[in-house]
């Protein structure tokens, strides 16, 4: 089962509109007891908890998070030009699309990888170096 950290700043309307746990997915929600918590502390619980982390913070970009330090993976949603529920949603919704044709064995295998997912398309780092999927 994918367990997955949703990061305060990422819009909880539009993650709750998807019916993860009819998927199979847990899903842990800020108010579970880290709202309000720093970045620090959000990653430890998602490696402690083996959780995929859901965010929209830029400050991982600043930090260098680099693929494998959250060994269950990162999905790093950038949507422009602001974090909106529809576009938190649109943005979601071409993702999961995307990977489920992309990689059709195993769509939700996140481990080691950051995905970065942007207005055009997800940019997916891992150890040996990156691949760009267009929308």
């Amino acid at each position: 089962m994918t367990k997955f950290l949703v990061d305060e700043d990422v819009n909880q309307k539009a993650i709750r509109a998807i019916p993860a746990n009819n998927k199979g997915f847990d899903v842990k929600y800020p108010e579970h007891g880290f709202k309000g918590f720093k970045d620090k502390p959000v990653r430890d619980i998602a490696i402690l908890e083996r959780r995929v982390l859901v965010t929209c913070d830029k400050d991982f970009a600043r930090y260098k998070l680099k693929p494998g330090e959250i060994p269950d993976g990162v999905l790093w949603i950038r949507p422009s030009p602001r974090v909106s529920q529809k576009r938190v949603g649109e943005l979601l919704s071409r993702f999961c699309q995307l990977i489920q044709q992309t990689f059709p064995n195993d769509p939700y295998n996140f481990q080691g990888k950051i995905f970065e997912i942007r207005d055009d398309g997800v940019e997916i780092y891992n150890d040996t170096g990156s691949d760009t999927y267009t929308f």
